[in-house]
């Protein structure tokens, strides 16, 4: 399996459960990844993975405020997609999200191949989110 997309490992479950249902996903620990394992700070597997040229997936509303984060995001060129809903969201309901715009997240990583971009994840679509 080629890795393509990242679940960063404040929700490992949705890690796991999109692995299951789309080829391509790995998260800290996985077999695929093991220059990530778990525990990794932000910045550090940030480097990774614009390095691998993964594509973030994370419901880490807060990581492009982080000054450090968003620099280390935009330094190595990465491009991601967060869910950046207001209400708390299960593992289900953020799966559920995500496969009702996989096709739409997968399009936009073949049709913008180089970052850094990020784009919010909501019921009501994708937004860019300006780096600045």
């Amino acid at each position: 399996m080629a890795a393509r997309f990242f679940v960063d490992e404040s929700d490992l479950g949705l890690g796991r459960a999109l692995g299951e249902r789309h080829d391509g996903v790995v998260f800290p620990g996985h077999v695929d990844l093991p220059e990530v394992p778990r525990g990794t700070l932000d910045d550090e597997w940030l480097r990774v993975l614009g390095t691998r040229r993964l594509v973030v997936i994370t419901r880490d509303r807060r990581i492009r405020y982080r000054p450090v984060e968003r620099e280390m995001w935009v330094a190595h060129r990465v491009r991601g997609f967060v869910l950046t809903g207001t209400a708390s969201q299960s593992t289900a309901d953020s799966l559920g999200l995500l496969d009702h715009h996989w096709a739409q997240l997968d399009g936009l990583v073949e049709s913008e191949p180089n970052g850094p971009w990020m784009r919010a994840v909501t019921q009501a679509g994708l937004r860019l989110i300006d780096l600045g």
